[in-house]
């Protein structure tokens, strides 16, 4: 990270709109958020690295596009009222904080303790890795493996870093980790749609 890279204070900015999206407030969720002029600076840097090209997508169906608005691209929610899962697209400029960074900032949003850097590592290495429509390179990040197998209620998420020219493209869902599970496949054929329309 360099200095003044507004992705560095993400750890401690939950709410922001990559890095959260698991619903209720900083505090409900345990979480602590800059406060005054500090928290609206890293707010203010964050939205000045948002960009926004022109992606097209599919949306899986079931799943409902609930359109785009403050930092999001789109954002789609599934049809099951009762256990549903949420999914925020955004892109930024950049490498946006990296590959590991980011998963270890999600890992701790939902209570994973980090893996020290080996096991992390071997994490990453064992992730999936898929294309694009269009044949960009994507990295689909799956944290339900490092939760109990048993446990189908936790906060959890899937989430997917699409390398674009000279920027990142985020695709995050979270719910339960019932709902993750169940909506895995379609997750993923969100983000294999996704296609960079190029002018």
């Amino acid at each position: 990270m360099t200095a003044g890279d507004p992705h560095a204070l993400l750890s401690d900015m939950p709410m922001d709109e990559i890095h959260a999206g698991l619903g209720g407030t900083p505090q409900s969720m345990g979480m602590s958020m800059p406060q005054g002029a500090a928290g609206d600076q890293t707010r203010q840097m964050l939205e000045a690295s948002v960009t926004r090209p022109p992606l097209s997508w599919e949306t899986p169906q079931g799943w409902q596009d609930q359109g785009a608005g403050g930092m999001r691209l789109a954002t789609f929610r599934s049809a099951d009222t009762s256990d549903p899962v949420e999914c925020a697209l955004i892109s930024l400029a950049g490498d946006a904080g990296g590959l590991e960074s980011n998963a270890a900032r999600w890992m701790q949003q939902v209570n994973i303790v980090v893996p020290e850097a080996p096991a992390m590592g071997k994490f990453l290495a064992a992730q999936e890795k898929i294309k694009t429509q269009d044949g960009f390179d994507a990295t689909i990040l799956d944290l339900t493996p490092l939760q109990p197998t048993d446990d189908l209620e936790s906060p959890s998420m899937a989430a997917a870093i699409i390398v674009l020219p000279d920027m990142t493209v985020f695709v995050k869902m979270t719910g339960s980790r019932g709902a993750v599970l169940k909506n895995k496949d379609k997750f993923e054929s969100l983000c294999r749609s996704i296609r960079f329309n190029e002018k």
